[in-house]
């Protein structure tokens, strides 16, 4: 019989182990082969978006693909409501022909590795105006999609919680709306923990105020496509193509509305690059 100071090889034998593994169990799930990258996004598939040309209704989600688009990278795209599967928990997310799955964070500095990178921005200020879109117009955006009563039930809950059992789908849609909550707090620190619709429009219009001023006649935000268009085009055509009663969307689509070249910008961007 072994002791306690045999080595294991012995110990084994011991106990009869003559081959191992004992049993072998085939994995009940192998990832399918890719031959191009896939960017996993946000959304139920093109029925959530029916009515729709916006491949989602997630902002960060566009943004990532438009900046794709932009650099003229080869992709596809797959839609999905779980993003457990992304390194940082978090859609958008980026798999590789390789298996190597790249977070939102990461992707630009894959396009920078492989030479696709964005060419530097000509806009003098750039990162002033992606600062002011990142902190007024993108939580507005989430906000009235998850926050928002009748966003949420018209976008948060319809396009892509309807998947799910009445009791996760309403602990997914509570965890996401604490998230986009979360985000609009952090955007407007001023104004502490009240979320208020009329302020959070507020910001969001002096917002598009400025990037009228800056689009003036021009084809893009920055001259030609960059970090500020990609996030500011996705927030527009959020606002536009969601359903939701808003006083933003209201602003946008008014008959005489001042925002009409900002409207013809955001379609225009989402005809070339924010397809499906």
């Amino acid at each position: 019989m072994a002791t306690a100071e045999a080595p294991l090889r012995e110990i084994l034998k011991s106990i009869s182990f003559t081959q191992l593994p004992l049993r072998r169990i085939e994995p009940f799930f192998e990832a399918e082969p890719i031959a191009v990258p896939r960017l996993h996004i946000y959304g139920a598939g093109p029925a959530a978006s029916e009515g729709s040309s916006l491949a989602t209704f997630d902002v960060e989600c566009l943004r990532v693909l438009a900046v794709l688009r932009f650099a003229g990278y080869r992709f596809d795209i797959a839609h999905t409501t779980e993003p457990n599967a992304s390194p940082d928990g978090r859609l958008p997310y980026l798999v590789l022909p390789d298996g190597t799955a790249l977070s939102g964070g990461e992707i630009a500095a894959h396009l920078e590795r492989t030479g696709q990178g964005l060419p530097p921005c000509p806009l003098d200020g750039e990162l002033a105006y992606r600062t002011m879109v990142e902190r007024c117009l993108a939580p507005a955006a989430e906000y009235l999609a998850w926050v928002d009563p009748v966003g949420f039930e018209a976008v948060g809950d319809a396009r892509y919680l309807g998947g799910y059992p009445a009791v996760v789908r309403c602990a997914l849609g509570w965890v996401r709306s604490l998230r986009a909550a979360a985000a609009v707090r952090a955007g407007l620190p001023e104004y502490g923990a009240v979320l208020d619709s009329e302020v959070v429009a507020e910001n969001a219009l002096r917002t598009l105020d400025s990037l009228l001023m800056l689009l003036g006649d021009g084809e893009y935000l920055a001259g030609a496509p960059s970090l500020l268009d990609a996030h500011a085009a996705a927030c527009i055509n959020v606002l536009l193509e969601a359903p939701l009663k808003s006083p933003l969307r209201s602003a946008l689509l008014a008959p005489d509305s001042k925002y009409t070249p900002l409207v013809e910008y955001g379609l225009r961007v989402a005809e070339r690059h924010l397809g499906t």
